[in-house]
């Protein structure tokens, strides 16, 4: 199943990854290691596709086709409540229970609720904020800006143009992203734990980030003035 921006809706060409889960029914491997289970996918994919180059990873399956088109599967095994668990990075164990369809159906009831309008503002933000920020360690996470617009956008009762929206959603970050947000799937404790704890040096910086972002888009008085704050593609 795709995880990630994919199964949101939030997916942004040339930006987001494309998370796939390959969820393993073979009831064999449910005590297995993440590595053991690895690797009987690739072994497995390896007898279907015999002319491919399949490759086990620390996390995840690669296969390659003949037309330089590669895929990347992570194994995952089901939980008895409906969760899922991965191999953990950096560590020999599989994850916490992760459940990714808690996530999507408060976005998508967030969305619904304001006429589907919060899907295409947050491509817009990431779009936005990855063209602002350009040191790669500084990046503001995809998964991190959907779970600043669920709740900047639960209780909005603001006009719903794309301008006015991304205004509000930028505002809000700038003292939402001083506090760490609990990730509601489970799989880790916070969202945003790449910022460190509450009040920390990178949520001041990624905070002043949001507010002169939040100038920028005020300060568009023309579509060709908008439209030059995105990436070109995005």
């Amino acid at each position: 199943m795709f995880g990630g921006s994919v199964r949101k809706g939030t997916y942004v060409t040339g930006l987001s990854d494309v998370d796939v889960l390959l969820v393993v029914n073979e009831s064999s491997l449910v005590n297995q290691s993440p590595s053991d289970v690895i690797e009987y996918v690739r072994d497995t994919i390896q007898r279907q596709l015999p002319n491919n180059t399949v490759s086990a990873g620390k996390l995840a399956v690669t296969v390659r086709y003949a037309k330089g088109t590669e895929i990347q599967l992570l194994p995952a095994i089901r939980t008895r409540t409906d969760g899922v668990r991965i191999a953990e990075p950096g560590s020999t164990q599989w994850s916490n229970v992760a459940r990714p369809d808690d996530f999507a159906e408060k976005l998508s009831e967030v969305n619904q609720a304001r006429g589907g309008r919060v899907i295409p503002v947050i491509k817009l933000a990431k779009a936005m904020a990855d063209c602002f920020i350009s040191r790669p360690s500084r990046k503001i996470s995809g998964y991190h800006m959907e779970a600043l617009a669920i709740e900047a956008f639960r209780d909005y009762t603001g006009p719903l143009d794309t301008k006015a929206m991304l205004i509000h959603l930028l505002g809000y970050s700038i003292e939402a992203v001083m506090h760490p947000i609990t990730d509601s799937t489970g799989q880790s404790r916070h969202v945003d734990e790449y910022l460190c704890s509450a009040g920390s040096g990178p949520r001041k910086r990624t905070s002043t980030y949001f507010g002169q972002m939040r100038g920028k888009v005020r300060s568009c008085s023309t579509k060709a003035e908008f439209d030059a704050l995105f990436c070109e593609g995005n």
